[in-house]
């Protein structure tokens, strides 16, 4: 005889015991930068220049543009590149140090070219290292452009990935043509150009000292890159500085400025002598 059974299925809601994950409470951006400015792990920067008011016009870069008679253009970085600046201290001053070199290098490139300072740094950060490690050349500068000159994929006070197109320089681009142009809240009408001078850099008469490939990716044949400078207290067993990235580089300009009529464009130079062969090959003594 057959039986016919049946299986009892039965569901237990237990998920009010179990315990929950808690969704991430949501932190706005202005909430994460109070955060970062209290010394807290954030990926934000630090956005301590909000009353930042373009003090540039004290130095009349736009006056040095318009009467500079130089014809090839010298783009230079700052952190990492000219200069060495420590991590953030609570309460206290980034620990700051030039490359060695540095017054023997800026003094060549501001009587053999028309130099100005590219930045992804915040400006008030910028004016911090122009007055206490490139004091007094970077009087001589005919620009200073800072983190809102860039090409910013992503947020401006976060650590977005940063591009200095030279296109900008050539094209006229001014700081009203930038989307961050008021980041600060403070501006005024600064421009960070000359409008006479529109037209007169070109890639054919410019170049990008950087120590980041990747800032300078649109213009590669027009970057040199120099190694990040990262330990400024480093020395030779003679007690000379280790460090001689910058007076190898003025003797490649050298180079140029003393051959300038064999080529025709500074370009030129760059792509029958390159840097980085020059670089490596090169034993240079200070004077």
């Amino acid at each position: 005889m057959l039986t016919s059974q049946r299986l009892l299925i039965v569901f237990i809601d237990n998920s009010s015991t179990l315990p929950q994950k808690k969704r991430p409470k949501y932190t706005p951006p202005c909430k994460r930068r109070k955060l970062a400015a209290n010394g807290r792990k954030c990926v934000y920067l630090v956005p301590q220049d909000r009353v930042w008011k373009d003090e540039w016009f004290h130095i009349k870069f736009e006056e040095n543009e318009r009467n500079c008679a130089h014809k090839e253009l010298l783009v230079l970085d700052l952190n990492g590149t000219l200069v060495w600046r420590g991590p953030r201290k609570k309460n206290k001053s980034r620990d700051g140090y030039p490359r060695p070199f540095l017054n023997e290098f800026l003094k060549f490139a501001v009587d053999n070219f028309a130099v100005m300072v590219w930045s992804s740094a915040q400006p008030a950060s910028i004016a911090d290292m122009l007055n206490k490690m490139l004091s007094p050349y970077h009087k001589q500068f005919i620009r200073v452009w800072d983190r809102r000159f860039c090409d910013i994929e992503g947020e401006y006070f976060a650590k977005s990935r940063t591009v200095k197109d030279l296109e900008r320089i050539f094209n006229g681009f001014s700081l009203a043509d930038s989307p961050n142009f008021n980041v600060y809240g403070t501006y005024n009408g600064y421009t960070g150009m000359c409008s006479d001078a529109k037209g007169k850099w070109t890639i054919e008469n410019t170049v990008i000292v950087d120590d980041s490939a990747s800032k300078t990716a649109l213009q590669k044949d027009n970057h040199i890159f120099i190694s990040p400078f990262k330990d400024p207290l480093r020395t030779n067993p003679d007690g000379s500085p280790a460090d001689n990235q910058l007076l190898k580089l003025k003797e490649y300009l050298e180079g140029y400025t003393a051959h300038k009529e064999q080529y025709p464009a500074l370009l030129d130079y760059l792509k029958t002598h390159p840097w980085l062969e020059f670089c490596n090959s090169v034993q240079v003594h200070s004077e």
